[in-house]
């Protein structure tokens, strides 16, 4: 199982528990049960690779198939319903069963609502099942791979096999005689009632992977490719890495080296630190999901887990501070390091909830410490430029920085462009400065 935790998936603002979720960027499903079935791949990432192959193969089918029109919210929230009337006591035949619809007075106007509810319902069911039928026959007659459709279309076979698909045609125009209503109701809810259900949640996994694929579509994402360990010397290599979020982002490029797995990095307040290190966990994850990523071209290990700690506060209930909650933090990452081993760790502004020195010795106390760790992968962001000098003892960090620019007419640029390097650039003065910060209490105090 792939390692994911609440306060990561809070971090990548993944779910729709914020506005501009990772989850309603790709939620283009139609039914309530293709949402939910999107909901839990975002809750499961996979850390399987012949999974994920299939994941994404069925999506990349699915890109190029026009199926919106094969589905209806309030139909899956009526057929639901259908389903879910009261079990009949169970009949030995169809004859039996269309007895005792009769003997409950089934053809009165007391029982109209139910009536016109599994007359309409029929029709539909029907429809899903040729729609399947066709859906399922023209994956499998494709020369493209169609992944998780394979499997599908299988399981699909199996629970058909004794359907009549041309009685079922007729029955799906909706013109059904009192006989086909009463057959059809008495196989689809009683005796083949879960292959129904079971069919339904097929629909549902199309509705889902159809979503993603229009998301696909329609911004400029790609599927990543998963590297064995003995090929190159890569362990992630990410071109033209990109925030979803973002209307006009700066593209950034993004290579771990097995060598220098750890990366330090640096740069003043604003320079894009953050949304940076959100910008690679999210690849990261959605890898893992199956599903594209926004960026030009991306190559990863298979990792057994994804660990951030971005926006970490403090937690009042349970009486910690700040920095008890990031000493907490570490050691629940230091024991799941302990038992996946090939995870992706992501720190930023560790030990903030502190002093300077204290912070600076704990950074250093901590990169010695996972020094010689290989199959990870480390991005340790700090304010602290000044441990470059200690780290650049340990040839497995690699040091990165986002570029600032002083210009004379507008004052600090930032570039959001990913340099080799340490920051040196010091604004936190600079920006008091521009805003006339103390200038304001100059004034006053000049007043009293």
């Amino acid at each position: 199982m792939f390692t994911i935790d609440k306060q990561t998936l809070s971090d990548l603002n993944a779910m729709s528990w914020n506005a501009s979720s990772l989850l309603d960027f790709f939620d283009n499903t139609i039914t309530v049960g293709g949402r939910d079935v999107l909901y839990d791949y975002f809750l499961h990432p996979l850390n399987d690779q012949e999974q994920i192959q299939h994941r994404q193969e069925a999506i990349a089918y699915l890109a190029a198939v026009d199926m919106d029109k094969l589905f209806d919210k309030y139909m899956m929230d009526d057929l639901e319903r259908y389903l879910s009337l009261p079990k009949e006591v169970y009949s030995q035949s169809q004859f039996s069963y269309y007895v005792d619809k009769f003997a409950t007075n089934f053809w009165s106007l007391t029982y109209e609502k139910e009536r016109l509810l599994i007359t309409q319902s029929i029709k539909e069911v029907a429809q899903i099942i040729i729609n399947l039928s066709v859906v399922f026959e023209n994956a499998s007659c494709s020369d493209k791979p169609i992944g998780l459709l394979a499997r599908l279309s299988h399981s699909f076979s199996e629970i058909t096999a004794d359907f009549n698909l041309e009685e079922l045609q007729k029955v799906s125009l909706g013109k059904n005689t009192l006989n086909a209503i009463i057959k059809y109701d008495y196989i689809f809810r009683n005796v083949k009632r879960n292959d129904i259900t079971e069919i339904f949640a097929m629909w549902y996994t199309l509705d889902a992977l159809r979503s993603v694929a229009k998301s696909l579509k329609r911004k400029q994402l790609v599927f990543p490719q998963f590297i064995e360990k003995d090929e190159g010397e890569n362990l992630l290599n990410i071109k033209g890495l990109y925030n979803l979020a973002l209307e006009n982002p700066i593209k950034n490029d993004v290579e771990v080296k097995r060598c220098q797995n750890i990366w330090f990095l640096t740069g003043a307040n604003m320079t894009g630190k953050s949304t940076l290190l959100k910008s690679i966990s999210a690849c990261v994850y959605l890898a893992h999901l199956g599903l594209p990523v926004p960026a030009d071209s991306m190559q990863a290990m298979l990792f057994q887990g994804l660990i951030t700690t971005i926006n970490l506060g403090d937690n009042l209930i349970a009486g910690y501070s700040h920095f008890f909650n990031e000493v907490r933090r570490l050691k629940m990452i230091a024991g799941t390091l302990e038992k996946k081993g090939k995870i992706v760790i992501v720190l930023d502004e560790l030990f903030k909830g502190t002093n300077y020195q204290d912070a600076y010795e704990a950074t250093l106390k901590l990169m010695d410490s996972i020094a010689g760790i290989e199959d990870a992968v480390f991005f340790i962001s700090s304010h602290i430029a000044e441990l470059s000098t200690e780290l650049k003892k340990n040839k497995q960090v690699a040091f990165r920085f986002l570029k600032t620019e002083m210009q004379d007419d507008k004052g600090v640029v930032f570039t959001y462009c990913l340099a080799s390097g340490v920051a040196d650039e010091k604004l936190g003065m600079w920006f008091l400065e521009r805003e006339k910060v103390f200038d304001t209490f100059e004034k006053v105090k000049s007043a009293q």
